[in-house]
């Protein structure tokens, strides 16, 4: 394969040089002179890159993070700090039975089968492995633990991702690592005479061209594509009606570095949006999930499409093929209060109603038509769909769309009967792209021959294989820092 590698960029390099105007992916040489040198070159300094730096020290290994964006975090700083893993000290407290097992069946279940078991099994495993880290050695425990898309046990442990990011840079730091920030990757270089990625091209905040070398390997972990929509286009058109609240610095960088050494990908066709953000959202703050909570969508007709017990990403695809791609949440206020006891983020959003606040991206109405004309919804329609979801409530069958849980099986529904009653227009929004660049069990970077890219590994937001055609709660975060921790475990030749 090193040599087939060889001759197809002798090849390609001959092409792209030729006047026929092809686009051709040509590899970027190492130079002469390295300006610094280190065994591994972390790129990203989110959930997976911090968690890489923090198992390089651990390794005995001298390394460098480097963030094009002038702060820390990336997407992970973003997200809502849900990390789940399974059979915990603080499920047992709650008597909550889990395991590896119940895990990776939900996993696979929730991805619809199309997600690599092997690679599920080890991000598993490894979750466990950084919870121990960030709960034992950096001292910091859960707030809470919840259930949510696709779970069959409340595994989702509640952080605040900034205390958790910040806890992993100084650990790195304070034990060797360098973090440079403003500092933007952009071409991985490659070693001819031994068929491997050497390092990383760089440009400074002054612009000058920097190359840093790896002798170990260079770990991508750079987020995703949210923010490219060249990208977008070509893998995901149907999220061109999707808000975006994924890090400014999403733009795919990584994926494309790679891409010029023949990368593989994998599950690009689930690029999915999260269900249940306010109209033209800014952070993971401005969404409510209270359709897990009781509450029904509907269509700007007044009319369910879907079962709303399902995955937030699969709500997300029916929200946006509805007319206009509008929809609604239809609650009422037993379930608003019982939604703010359950998840943090809802009671931040709902608070303000028991201090008498009215809120701008919220109709309320003591009567369901009342709310229904604050809404524009046609109160008719809106009347005779509450009516028959609350007689398939009575019933205990939702004869309709099939709906006979809160969540995956978790909690039954309730009548929407007790006003005042609430009507929320509602979208989906990119917070991650949750597929990308086909790695192995090593965290290894696998090519379109199925062959390992020599000193490439990938952690995070940009690989793809965990989760299939779905996404089950705390996995995009606990994705990142459980693979990140992987890759560089193996890059030490651990």
């Amino acid at each position: 394969m090193n040599t087939s590698r060889r001759t197809f960029f002798k090849l390609t390099s001959a092409v792209a040089l030729g006047t026929c105007g092809t686009a051709w992916a040509v590899p970027t040489n190492q130079p002469q002179k390295w300006d610094e040198e280190y065994d591994i070159v972390i790129i990203g300094a989110g959930g997976a890159g911090l968690a890489a730096g923090v198992e390089s020290v651990q390794q005995g290994m001298k390394a460098i993070i480097i963030e094009k964006m002038p702060l820390i975090g990336g997407s992970s700083l973003l997200c809502g700090g849900k990390f789940s893993v399974a059979g915990t000290p603080e499920q047992k407290a709650k008597n909550i039975v889990d395991d590896e097992q119940r895990y990776f069946d939900d996993m696979m279940k929730t991805g619809g089968y199309q997600n690599d078991p092997e690679l599920v099994k080890v991000f598993i495993k490894e979750s466990c492995k950084h919870y121990d880290f960030v709960t034992k050695e950096l001292g910091i425990l859960p707030h809470e633990i919840t259930a949510a898309a696709g779970m069959s046990v409340p595994r989702a442990h509640g952080f605040k991702p900034g205390e958790v990011l910040s806890a992993m840079r100084d650990y790195f730091v304070k034990r060797g690592g360098k973090v440079v920030t403003g500092m933007k990757a952009e071409r991985l270089t490659w070693d001819y005479k031994n068929s491997t990625i050497s390092g990383v091209k760089c440009s400074g905040k002054d612009k000058k061209t920097i190359y840093i070398k790896a002798n170990k390997g260079v770990l991508l972990a750079s987020g995703g594509f949210n923010r490219n929509p060249e990208l977008l286009r070509k893998y995901a058109p149907p999220m061109a009606k999707a808000a975006v609240i994924a890090g400014v610095g999403t733009t795919g960088d990584g994926l494309l570095m790679a891409q010029a050494y023949g990368a593989d990908v994998l599950d690009m066709a689930y690029v999915k949006a999260t269900y249940g953000f306010k109209l033209n959202p800014n952070t993971i703050g401005d969404m409510a999930q209270v359709y897990y909570g009781g509450a029904i969508m509907v269509n700007k007709e007044g009319k369910r499409f879907v079962n709303e017990s399902l995955s937030y990403k699969l709500l997300g695809d029916l929200a946006l093929s509805q007319p206009e791609g509008k929809s609604f949440m239809i609650f009422d206020e037993p379930m608003r209060k019982a939604q703010m006891g359950r998840r943090a983020i809802d009671k931040k959003l709902f608070a303000p109603i028991d201090e008498g606040k009215k809120l701008d991206f919220l109709f309320t109405g003591q009567t369901l038509e009342e709310a229904a004309k604050n809404a524009g919804l046609p109160v008719k329609a809106v009347e005779e769909t509450v009516a028959s979801y609350n007689k398939g409530v009575e019933a205990g069958n939702d004869a309709e769309f099939g709906r006979n849980s809160l969540t995956s099986g978790h909690g039954k529904p309730t009548k929407i009967e007790t006003g005042p009653f609430y009507i929320m227009p509602t979208t989906a929004a990119l917070i991650g792209t949750y597929c990308g660049l086909r790695i192995n069990t090593k965290a290894q970077v696998i090519d379109v021959f199925g062959e390992k890219i020599n000193h490439l590994y990938a952690a995070g937001e940009i690989v793809g294989g965990v989760h299939g055609a779905a996404y089950m709660t705390g996995t995009a975060w606990g994705k990142a820092m459980a693979l990140g921790r992987l890759a560089a475990r193996t890059i030490a030749g651990k």
